[in-house]
């Protein structure tokens, strides 16, 4: 059964937002509604690489904003809503708002983090896929290797 209302999370990686390409695929193919959710971690880790691109994005109405080019620019001719929460446990607020709002579909990219990395910072992807009363996709990031043992 295709999923009628997809939550797509979005926290502005490049990775994240190439993720939308898939999610736009199967919501046009499958006549499919899609939310666009970021979720503001004030009290997160931040690695340095990412500071930059939060730094961009500020406030509420700047992340509104950020949504909606993403939104033009990969769900054009998609049924598409916006949402912004602030909280600290971004994937409680992600498996509360699917589960409040009547989503079938999460799809949640993977950074590809292990080890300490993972350690100190967690994963949200793997807290909504243990946690989520709907399905979830997981849209890994593809890693390179250079050989394979």
């Amino acid at each position: 059964m295709a999923a009628k209302h997809i939550l797509a999370c979005v926290d502005f990686s490049e990775h994240s937002t190439r993720s939308l390409a898939e999610v736009g695929e199967y919501a046009r193919t499958n006549g499919s509604k899609v939310t666009l959710i970021h979720i503001s971690d004030t009290k997160a880790f931040v690695p340095p690489q990412t500071i930059v691109e939060a730094a961009s994005v500020a406030d509420d109405g700047a992340h509104r904003a950020e949504l909606a080019k993403l939104r033009d620019q990969h769900l054009a001719d998609v049924g598409v809503e916006i949402a912004v929460l602030a909280d600290h446990a971004p994937a409680k607020a992600i498996c509360e708002y699917a589960e409040a709002h009547g989503v079938d579909l999460i799809v949640v990219g993977s950074h590809g983090r292990g080890g300490v990395e993972r350690w100190l910072i967690g994963s949200v992807a793997e807290r909504v896929v243990r946690h989520a009363t709907s399905n979830v996709y997981v849209v890994r990031q593809s890693l390179q290797r250079d050989s394979l043992p």
